[in-house]
């Protein structure tokens, strides 16, 4: 009786092993109809129990090699190898990771879907499914620099939307846009808000006698002379022709009238392109209860025509 039971114990084995041999036969049979490369790893020894048609043409790797060894060339356990993460969800089977991978051995990448599951036999192993996503990454990578460049553009158009391109100051636009924007704020915490207006002196001889060229010149030095002049405060833009605006937040008349004195001087001073010595005349307002931007400006520039009246390179208010 003894004899009969380990002889049925050893017919049963050899049928359990047939049937394993069967399934893992259909397994690799279904396998291999898949384009994307699929292996299954034995977890504790990480060899290769079953490789379909892709896997194999792909890495010439065979069953029983060791995956690390055999896919990737690497003499350990690759460190992105996810059995330890898939045993660390519980250790039941199945449990699923999904992550991308960039293989050095073929410059691709590839998403691996790798799932812990009982093999056939009872082994517990990883399941994995590698898909080529290079062109993906590619699209990916495309666009990204394609939005890197459309918000670079935007940053520029927005830019030049605001900037005098002659002079590089704000333009016109920007100056409404920043003078509303210090009305309010002096309007609710009761500041006092001022405008200066620069007109270049005797600009149309610059341009009659040395030409337009030079007279661009003279205006760029002139931007650049205010950019470095006025308070980082302040805000300074081309208003027109060879006219300036500067609008003073937190600023009363008797300080917007000291840094246009302080303008004037640095101005006097200076040498220009193609003419040498130059000068600007200047007109000062303080913001009144009441008025509108274009009220500001009328009188300010009201009082940069008393300059000019009054000899020039001067200051009225």
């Amino acid at each position: 009786m003894e004899l009969f039971r380990k002889g049925q114990g050893s017919r049963m084995a050899a049928v359990s092993k047939r049937a394993h041999a069967a399934q893992a036969a259909c397994s690799d049979g279904a396998m291999d109809v898949i384009p994307f490369p699929i292996y299954v790893v034995d977890a504790g020894t990480r060899e290769l129990v079953s490789l379909n048609h892709a896997m194999r043409s792909k890495t010439g790797a065979e069953p029983g090699q060791t995956c690390h060894k055999a896919i990737y060339d690497q003499p350990a356990p690759c460190h992105f190898c996810q059995i330890g993460a898939l045993s660390a969800l519980g250790g039941q089977a199945p449990s699923t990771i999904v992550f991308e991978h960039f293989n050095d051995r073929d410059n691709c990448w590839y998403q691996l879907s790798e799932t812990l599951i009982d093999w056939f036999d009872g082994r517990r192993v990883k399941h994995s499914v590698a898909v080529d996503i290079g062109a993906l990454k590619n699209a990916q990578n495309e666009l990204s620099e394609a939005y890197a460049m459309l918000a670079l553009k935007s940053v520029e158009l927005e830019k030049a939307s605001i900037t005098d391109a002659l002079t590089g100051l704000f333009n016109r636009r920007r100056l409404d846009e920043s003078f509303a924007h210090e009305l309010d704020r002096a309007q609710r915490y009761a500041e006092p808000v001022s405008l200066i207006i620069s007109d270049v002196d005797h600009f149309k001889s610059v341009n009659d006698i040395h030409g337009h060229h030079v007279g661009d010149e003279v205006l760029q030095a002139m931007a650049g002379l205010l950019r470095h002049g006025v308070r980082a405060l302040d805000v300074v833009g081309r208003w027109g022709g060879e006219e300036f605006l500067i609008i003073c937040p937190n600023t009363d008349l008797d300080g917007a009238t000291a840094l246009a004195e302080k303008l004037r001087a640095a101005i006097a001073s200076a040498q220009f392109p193609g003419i040498g010595t130059s000068s600007a005349s200047f007109g000062v307002a303080q913001y009144q209860d009441g008025e509108s931007f274009k009220d500001t400006v009328a009188r300010a520039d009201t009082a940069l025509y008393r300059a000019k009246v009054n000899g020039r390179n001067r200051i009225e208010y």
